[in-house]
């Protein structure tokens, strides 16, 4: 009955959270290209950041399903759950500080400054993309299962 419930309790958290949230992650992410990254590049104005506000719902939401051992269960039943939560929780770290970048640069009306943070934003994005890859390729992401954990 324990290892039912909590299985049930997994199923539920991953259809009623953690879907969602990888859904909304996602589309964050291609929204923060299209509206906060080229925003201010075609307005000239800056605009209002929301990818850390959006980084730390989802890093809540997936701190809370490694912490809590029936959440757990749907990396483990899951295995390409880990991986693809994990890197788009990065990408979304990185397009935040570029979002940041930009938008820091686009508070002065100055033409010089707008072209040297967005030089910035590409030399920030080129570069945390490139660790991020070696650090993946370095350490990669797989769960080890552990002998509490029913199957």
């Amino acid at each position: 009955m324990k290892r039912f419930l909590s299985n049930l309790l997994a199923i539920l958290w991953f259809f009623g959270v953690i879907i969602w949230v990888l859904l909304f992650v996602a589309l964050v992410d291609i929204m923060i290209i299209f509206m906060d990254i080229l925003g201010p590049i075609q307005s000239g104005f800056s605009t209002t950041t929301i990818g850390f506000i959006v980084l730390f719902v989802a890093g809540f939401a997936f701190a809370l399903t490694g912490w809590i051992p029936p959440f757990r269960k749907c990396y483990y039943k899951l295995p390409w759950l880990y991986p693809t939560s994990m890197i788009l929780t990065m990408h979304l770290f990185i397009l935040s500080v570029a979002e940041t970048i930009i938008n820091k640069g686009y508070t002065v009306m100055s033409t010089p400054r707008h072209v040297i943070s967005i030089i910035i934003m590409i030399i920030q994005l080129v570069v945390c993309r490139v660790i991020m890859c070696w650090y993946l390729k370095k350490h990669p992401m797989v769960l080890k299962k552990y002998t509490r954990i029913e199957e």
